[in-house]
């Protein structure tokens, strides 16, 4: 056999395969402008403006334009003519092989393909480019895709599509002696208008935009020194008008008040460096992942497939050996969890719409890699996780937020995709990399949990009565459970404490019920003795200004007076209802801010005909109100009651200017009642707060002990105080201090 004939051949491309990069290596029109949008941050921009102009509802579609403008270091006609028209350039490509991966400012180039400009393609058909560095002209460039391709070449029709060859077509470019467009304080930087749009564009299609550019650089996390360059800004003007943030909670609000955060770098030989903070509690540590056992992220799926194969010698008995090492370099990490279940610590709206709206984000040399972070973006596959084993064992992205940091020299495998659509698999690195992260998250989780437990277990509160030996057991008891991390053990005390509390929980109910309703009779009681004595009188006037009236004795200025007593006394009747109602039942299920302040006015108000010219009830806020989130009915019982035991105490005592002053400490979070009676004796100070106890002639030893039960449903506690030199008054002093949030 011989060779008749032979030769060489060069690709010739046909001009559509432009079109082809544009319009699919591209996936969306929001990542256009996103990849445009990284390609001035290379450019070491300060300031990015993208302008939607002629959008408004009036305007013709063919007069709409896009405009991308920044302030970044521009192009001079060499650099425009030998990289910018050259697709696939190399030139990023070279510098980070040479370690020239800087910017003047710093940053590290994020491009490297070369394509990424043909991302106006899938916004326009029409480009005009303008740019210009600091000392040379303004070099302005025509790019008409039209020419290209046919907008309509899938379509049946009988016309053929466009033949002609890449090299057939030539872009015009021209160079400005004066700057026509950039023309900002630096002087310098590129603009790009694109026009005959490929993409409808609503005002509404903005936020989406608009939370990319705000996650494209990391948040401000605690605890993080890398030195991130934050000097970039976008903004999007839609007809004339700058598009404002709606975030009024950033990520970076929220992330010092997650309950749990977990941080840490695993390098390629599994080694595994984190540090967990739960509340003040911190754990720092070193495992090997493909040897650690007490977290046994070997069970893990991915983790199993990836690095592990099945022992020979015990084979059938779910025995692993390693395989092989991860293909990737060092990862970081830094995850926050949320507990959305805990009702004392949980969250406010717009704090949950702030998580909700946020997931585990991916940074390459501290820029986000697109579209991780996104909402239904299941990277780590926590989803199929939860759904494959127990859901409880894994995270959720409901109650997550993360941020993963790799970088283009530890890690050149995990590389993007061409659609700017997430990371190539190349060589299994992608893989290794979920994997990793997973066994991470693993490890947090299983730390999660204790606590979780360890809380819970802390919460429990074993049933107040009077046998103080069974209180004491069970919180000895649990105190010890709760120094261990033993799982299943802590596991089998809550359902003994659960159930050692459900036999009383019934009891304890009810029992709460009758407090309630004891504390309403109580006031009730007060009430209506005033009321009663009111009505009286008030009968007794009726009647006798009827026989007055009856024998024409009535002088107008009688009548007069007579209506003037007649609003008074019903005034008297309102407000002594206003302050009964918060008391009842119904009420009490509205929780909000309560002002201490205001309630303890209306306190004042309720005893005015005590107080007035006998006793000095003063309300002390120097320190600023007290706020508490609870019911109003609670706070109200409390003082009532604390202000109903010192008047009783004081009108028993001979002290010439009796007093009572409420103190307010709003930094400390606490109040303290006291007054200058009689006091309490120290060896009284632990029983005054038993059910029926009582040092009152006739006092039924309920009022204390209802104020100690309710302010333990809102995790506050009351308590005398002893020691002179903290007290306010020198009688009987209470502090009530509220739980700080």
């Amino acid at each position: 056999m011989s060779i008749i004939n032979n030769g060489t051949e060069p690709f010739r491309p046909y001009a559509r395969l432009i079109s082809i990069l544009g319009d699919q290596l591209i996936s969306n029109k929001w990542v256009g402008v996103i990849e445009l949008v990284k390609n001035c941050y290379d450019a070491d921009a300060e300031k990015v403006t993208i302008r939607f102009l002629n959008f408004d509802k009036d305007s013709l579609p063919e007069s709409r334009s896009i405009e991308i403008e920044d302030d970044g270091d521009g192009m001079e006609l060499d650099t425009v003519l030998t990289v910018w028209m050259k697709p696939a350039t190399p030139n990023k490509l070279n510098k980070k092989k040479s370690n020239n991966r800087y910017t003047r400012k710093g940053r590290i180039m994020q491009g490297d393909k070369g394509v990424g400009r043909f991302a106006v393609y899938k916004l326009g058909n029409y480009i005009e480019l303008y740019t210009k560095t600091k000392k040379e002209n303004e070099v302005k460039v025509t790019v008409n895709f039209r020419e290209y391709t046919l907008n309509n070449e899938l379509e049946i029709d009988n016309s053929d599509v466009d033949t002609k060859f890449l090299d057939e077509i030539t872009n015009s470019w021209v160079v400005n002696d004066t700057p026509q467009v950039i023309k900002n304080k630096k002087n310098q930087g590129t603009l790009i208008r694109i026009s005959d749009l490929r993409n409808e564009w609503k005002e509404d299609d903005l936020k989406k935009l608009m939370h990319a550019f705000y996650k494209m650089i990391p948040p401000i996390i605690p605890g993080f020194e890398a030195k991130i360059e934050r000097g970039f800004i976008v903004d999007i003007d839609w007809n004339n008008k700058i598009i404002q943030s709606d975030n009024s909670i950033t990520i970076d609000q929220l992330l010092p008040i997650a309950p749990y955060s977990f941080q840490g770098s695993i390098e390629d030989d599994g080694k595994f460096t984190y540090i967990y903070r739960h509340n003040k509690k911190e754990i720092i540590d070193e495992i090997n992942l493909f040897e650690d056992i007490e977290h046994d992220v070997k069970k893990l799926k991915l983790f199993k497939e990836q690095f592990l194969i099945e022992d020979e010698e015990t084979k059938g008995r779910d025995k692993w050996v390693v395989n092989r090492k991860p293909k990737i370099g060092e990862l970081n990490f830094f995850f926050y969890a949320f507990d959305l279940t805990d009702k004392i610590h949980s969250l406010n709206t717009q704090e949950k719409d702030v998580l909700k709206d946020n997931s585990v984000y991916l940074y390459r040399d501290y820029t986000r890699v697109y579209p991780y972070g996104e909402k239904g973006q299941d990277w780590l596959m926590l989803s199929k996780l939860r759904a494959e084993d127990r859901a409880g064992s894994y995270f959720s992205y409901n109650d997550l937020l993360g941020f993963v940091f790799i970088s283009q020299e530890k890690n050149p495998k995990l590389r993007d995709s061409a659609d700017r659509e997430g990371l190539m698999n190349i060589d299994g690195a992608y893989e290794d990399f979920v994997a990793l992260m997973q066994a991470g998250l693993k490890v947090m989780k299983d730390f999660v949990d204790v606590d979780k437990r360890k809380d819970a277990l802390k919460r429990e509160k074993p049933f107040i009565s009077a046998n103080k030996g069974f209180s004491d057991a069970y919180l000895q008891l649990k105190d010890l459970l709760a120094e261990l991390d033993d799982k299943k053990l802590l596991d089998k005390s809550q359902k003994l404490f659960k159930a050692t509390n459900n036999l009383v929980q019934q009891y304890k109910e009810k029992l709460s019920i009758s407090n309630e309703l004891a504390g309403v009779g109580m006031a009730v009681e007060k009430s209506s003795h005033d009321t009663y004595s009111l009505l009286t009188k008030l009968q007794a006037n009726a009647k006798e200004f009827s026989e007055k009236f009856e024998s024409d004795k009535v002088t107008k200025k009688e009548l007069q007076q007579f209506f003037v007593d007649l609003a008074d006394n019903l005034e008297f009747l309102y407000q002594e209802l206003q302050i009964l109602q918060p008391l009842f039942r119904v009420a009490r299920k509205v929780t909000k801010d309560i002002s201490i302040n205001d309630v303890a006015k209306r306190v004042k108000r309720y005893f005015r005909k005590e107080l007035e010219g006998n006793i000095e009830f003063t309300i002390d806020d120097k320190l600023g109100d007290v706020v508490v989130k609870t019911n109003t009915g609670l706070i109200l019982q409390t003082l009532i009651n604390l202000t109903d035991n010192s008047i009783y105490w004081l009108n028993q005592s001979n002290i010439p200017s009796k007093e009572i002053v409420l103190t307010l400490d709003a930094e400390n979070n606490k109040i303290i009642f006291s007054d200058n009676g009689p006091g309490i004796k120290e060896d009284l100070k632990e029983v005054v707060f038993m059910e029926f106890y009582s040092t009152k002639s006739e006092g039924r030893g309920l009022g204390l002990y209802i104020i100690n039960e309710l302010l333990d449903r809102i995790n506050a506690t009351i308590s005398i105080i002893t020691i002179e030199s903290e007290k306010i008054l020198s009688g009987a002093n209470f502090l009530i201090q509220f739980e700080n949030e």
